[in-house]
């Protein structure tokens, strides 16, 4: 029995994690910005979101001009500070099971 115990916890240990630690986790699509990086990560409530832009759309490696944001998460709700990029501060989203959708009719869809 011992080493059927050793077997598991061996495979437990280098088995890869795949733990999300929000529903806001992952990459997305942006239709506004064809090929460009959508992507956020996030620790507890706080999101961290990292992108490219291009005029609208990116190279399709998704090259562009880089771009990082904040944001809060509270449930489905994340708030993100678009101030950096001319936005506004605040900017409410809803993650609605399949993607993020941001008050201006946009959605961010979450690639699989």
């Amino acid at each position: 029995m011992a080493g059927a115990a050793a077997t598991v916890a061996a495979t437990l240990a280098t088995a890869p994690l795949d733990v999300k630690a929000s529903i806001f986790d992952g990459s997305y699509s942006d239709p506004n910005h064809p090929n460009c990086i959508r992507e956020i990560t996030s620790e507890g409530p706080v999101a961290k979101l990292f992108g490219t832009d291009g005029n609208p759309g990116c190279p399709a490696d998704g090259s562009g001009n880089k771009w990082q944001l904040t944001g809060k998460i509270s449930g489905k709700n994340i708030f993100v500070d678009f101030s950096p990029k001319g936005g506004p501060k605040d900017l409410k989203g809803f993650f609605d099971g399949s993607g993020i959708e941001w008050p201006d009719g946009n959605k961010w869809s979450l690639k699989e």
